[in-house]
């Protein structure tokens, strides 16, 4: 396969193997699952060149990057959502692998970790797809900090299981509101100069995950923007 330069954007990449399978797949159905558990990119190892070429046709037709293949890593574990965090803060395409059977289809034990990924991903994706580390806010809880690289007052703080009462990190600027970022339910905080504690309250009928996510929102600059009267 020629070698296609990667978007570093797509994120999060989808890669099926082909393994015995007869010859045949559906191209237009693992691109449409790919798309809706949540992932921007996808590839195939293993393939023939008519396997190859009709899931490039489909990414085109669903809009969803054909990547090249590259080492991967199985779609199973407790620490997939991990794995989401560590590549973002290094700023790579993270690839999860799944085998296809020899009906070329997903197999349904796979399913679950494509569900569980879908949906977190529904709640926290956009977050997620926009976040680029941040080096200078620092924490003592374990949690990944980001910015936003569309809208630079906007911070990104993914929290890992357990969550604790409260967070507190250093080097803040001024916070005009925190809230959780599925749930879109503002928190309490306090701010002390660049220290700021946060209360990491969830309701008993909000989503269990292990890695939650904050949006702290800075001042912004269209709050300058003064309304004009005719």
């Amino acid at each position: 396969m020629d070698e296609i330069k990667e978007d570093l954007n797509i994120g999060i990449v989808l890669q099926y193997t082909i393994d015995g399978n007869d010859g045949s797949i559906d191209a237009d159905l693992l691109v449409r699952q790919a798309r809706d558990a949540g992932f921007r990119g996808v590839s195939i190892k293993d393939a023939d060149a008519m396997q190859e070429k009709l899931l490039k046709e489909s990414c085109q037709k669903y809009s969803i990057k054909f990547c090249q293949p590259r080492p991967a890593l199985p779609l199973a574990g407790p620490d997939i959502l991990a794995k989401l965090m560590a590549a973002r803060l290094d700023d790579y395409n993270i690839y999860f692998e799944i085998k296809l059977n020899k009906s070329g289809e997903i197999d349904s034990k796979e399913y679950k970790q494509l569900d569980l990924l879908r949906q977190w991903i529904d709640r926290f994706g956009h977050a997620y797809y926009e976040a680029r580390p941040d080096k200078d806010i620092t924490t003592d809880s374990n949690a990944t900090i980001f910015r936003n690289s569309v809208a630079n007052y906007q911070i990104y703080v993914f929290i890992h299981q357990p969550l604790s009462q409260k967070i507190t990190l250093h080097n803040v600027p001024e916070i005009k509101t925190v809230m959780w970022i599925d749930t879109r339910k503002d928190l309490n905080f306090t701010q002390d100069g660049s220290e700021i504690t946060i209360d990491l309250k969830r309701d008993p009928d909000d989503a269990d995950f292990t890695i939650y996510g904050l949006r702290l929102q800075e001042h912004r600059p269209e709050d300058d923007i003064k309304e004009t009267k005719y």
